[in-house]
């Protein structure tokens, strides 16, 4: 796990390099870098124009979207909705569901889920949810770096995380990762294990990538 940021004598570059490298149009200014709290991403929540940051070493960064984007994270929520509600298996979010990880991480997966055994009996609805996805679940946008994924993932399995699934519509390919470090990429030809932490739920990345590229279905009759 990285350590938090030291910021004295560190340079833009540095924190820069920290963040991933993301896009710098993707960086908020409101506060300016490493004054941002938890408290600031809930006030952009609900602001008029909602936006949807992620708080990493007291800095804002925006959340990538895209369409197509957001009909493949509906439609692997969908699948694992219908598959979660049959044997009442826990709760299911969508992207715009931040996670308040270790750290002080704030996160937006663009899918999660976490089981009912993971969750308290006095838990309670808020604004940001202090349980962690037990599966976190990345759909690439055209502005996510590989470095920046990286890091989601060290915060995903330090906040107990045990499955986490990145998938990428442009090389049509997911990687399955079990912690930060250790995965297995798939291509569209395969589908995907829920294993332990969704028992039984098995998901066509063939099915996934045709649902992002509206390819229309063939009717019958």
């Amino acid at each position: 796990m990285l350590a938090n940021f030291n910021w004295k004598n560190a340079t833009f570059e540095d924190l820069h390099l920290r963040l991933g490298s993301v896009p710098l149009h993707r960086i908020g200014m409101d506060p300016v870098p490493g004054m941002a709290t938890v408290d600031d991403v809930i006030r952009h929540l609900d602001a008029s124009d909602k936006r949807l940051y992620e708080l990493v070493d007291g800095t804002l960064v925006e959340k990538a979207m895209g369409f197509q984007e957001s009909i493949i994270g509906v439609y692997i929520s969908t699948r694992i909705r219908v598959h979660v509600e049959l044997d009442q298996l826990g709760i299911v979010a969508g992207a715009d569901g931040p996670f308040l990880l270790t750290a002080g991480r704030i996160r937006f997966p663009d899918v999660s889920f976490v089981p009912w055994s993971a969750i308290p009996d006095d838990a309670c609805i808020e604004k940001l949810s202090s349980l962690p996805p037990v599966l976190a679940i990345e759909v690439l946008s055209e502005s996510n770096t590989r470095a920046e994924i990286d890091r989601k993932l060290e915060d995903y399995f330090a906040a107990a995380c045990r499955l986490a699934w990145v998938i990428d519509p442009k090389t049509e390919t997911a990687r399955v990762y079990t912690s930060a470090a250790k995965f297995e990429v798939f291509n569209a030809d395969t589908s995907l294990d829920g294993g332990t932490v969704l028992p039984g739920f098995l998901l066509s990345l063939k099915s996934v990538f045709a649902a992002g590229s509206l390819q229309k279905p063939t009717l019958k009759g």
